[in-house]
Order: C-alpha cells, then structure tokens, then sequence
C-alpha cells in the first residue's frame, strides 16, 4: 500500500472530491481517518512512522493509499473485505501511539459507499479558503431533506428510460441485456465507432461504457459524448476497480464507475436516478 506524505493534502483534496461525486461507485472501498490535531509536530511525525509500521505489517497487499497531511490528519483508504479490518488495524495504531507517547487519539472508519458523502464534506470543509463543494455532492445534501419517491413510481420512470451499453465482452452485453431487459429501452455497441453513431442516433439517456475498447480508449468515447451533449450520463465498466481508475473515471465527467462482475441494483440505481 502506496504511503504519501509530500503533497498528501492536495491528493486527499482530489480524491475526496471523487468520493463526493459518486459514493455508489467506491463499493468495497473504506477510509480510516486518525485526528492529530492536539500532537505537536515531533510526535505527530512519530505517528506517522508508526502507522506506516502498522500498515505495511497488516494491510501489506490490500489495494489503496495512505494520506499523512500536513493539518496533522491519516486517512488510510483501502479496498477490504469487511471494515473489522481497518478497526482491527485502527486498534493497533491506537495501542501503539499510546503505549509509546502516552497519547489516545480518536479515529473513525467509513464506508465509503454508505458515509462518503459525509466523509468528503468533512475533508473538503477543512481546506483553506473553503473549495466549493462538488456539485453531485451538493446536490445530494439537498435531497437529504426530501422524501423518496415510492419505488412504483421509480420502476415507472425507468421503463422510458433509454440505455446505451458500449462493451465489446459479449458475456457482459448478455449479462446487462439480461439484467435490464424489463427495466428499460436497450441498445449495445461493440465498437467505439458504432457507439458514436449510436449515441447520435439513439440519444440515450444513460450509457455504460467499458473503459477498455478494442478500437479505442473508453475515455475517447466518454469525452467525445461529453462535448456534445455535456448533460449526458455517462457510467464506466472495468474489471481493474483500483483507486486511480475509479477517480480517473469520475474526475474525467463520467457519474458512475461499476466494476466488474457487478449486480443489477448498480446498474438500476443509475437507470432509475435518470
């Protein structure tokens, strides 16, 4: 597990943002989060020796990053199987700091998927000069406050709902058709050339599309749709969910990232939010 400390605060700012864009898309993904904030510097540089420490012993092979910022705060984003793991690990960085410095520090695990949107507000509200906010994040603040719409009138919705797959696998063209073919209108290309024709022709009005092409590069595709109908809602397909693609993608405009295998409540959650 990769470690930052130089230019920590900037990155954590960027993949925050990524997080608040779209929670959904960072299934099996959790933060840890230590506070510092009373440490003076000498010891905080301590704790970071000794999260490292404790990280590269226990979470050695475990997809992610560890942040060490500058306003004397770790984060410790991975993809586990379960967050017993980050509190199993958050124990021994705690038990260690104490038992060495005589400090009790607080720390607190997210999901990411569940308390991503809180957890990118929290990060995002202590930068200088306060960064606005991005707006799906915003966006999704404001509804917290209004009812949800009754899932008849969701499932409604969804039937008028025209969907583009642009996925050369045809498993997973079967696996998506299958999936949504009583959900929604459904077209597939294969090609990145057949998915701008369709795209043009069809207008859909959500598109999943596989970041790996076999005439071109998903995000060719993806900024190509985006020039032209900027509104447009784009969803990336991979197998290789690490950290990079899945910030990649959202920060590139897509509103969504499904990794591979996935389950039809991901692809309905973007159809029925169309």
């Amino acid at each position: 597990m990769e470690i930052l400390s130089i230019n920590a605060d900037q990155k954590l700012i960027s993949i925050a943002s990524s997080i608040g864009r779209d929670p959904q898309s960072w299934a099996g993904w959790f933060c840890l989060e230590f506070l510092l904030y009373d440490v003076d510097d000498d010891i905080y540089q301590e704790c970071m020796l000794w999260t490292k420490s404790v990280v590269e012993s226990y979470l050695q092979d475990t997809e992610g990053r560890v942040y060490c910022c500058s306003d004397r705060t770790i984060h410790v984003i991975a993809k586990i199987s379960s967050c017993k793991i980050l509190h199993h690990t958050a124990r021994h960085i705690c038990d260690l700091i104490q038992g060495e410095s005589g400090i009790e520090i607080p720390y607190t695990v997210y999901d990411l998927v569940e308390n991503g949107f809180s957890y990118a507000q929290n990060v995002l509200s202590q930068v200088d000069n306060v960064l606005e906010l991005p707006k799906p994040l915003v966006a999704e603040l404001e509804r917290s406050n209004i009812p949800e719409q009754s899932e008849h009138l969701l499932s409604s919705l969804a039937h008028n709902t025209r969907v583009l797959l642009v996925e050369d696998d045809p498993v997973t063209r079967w696996m998506v058709r299958n999936a949504l073919k009583y959900e929604c209108e459904f077209v597939t290309a294969p090609t990145a050339n057949k998915a701008f024709s369709l795209y043009s022709s069809y207008q859909p009005d959500v598109v999943f599309l596989d970041i790996n092409l076999p005439d071109g590069n998903g995000y060719t595709v993806l900024e190509w749709i985006l020039r032209n109908d900027p509104g447009a809602q784009v969803i990336m397909f991979s197998s290789n969910d690490n950290l990079d693609n899945i910030q990649g993608a959202l920060e590139e405009g897509a509103c969504g990232f499904i990794a591979k295998p996935f389950l039809k409540e991901q692809l309905m959650r973007y159809v029925q939010k169309h």
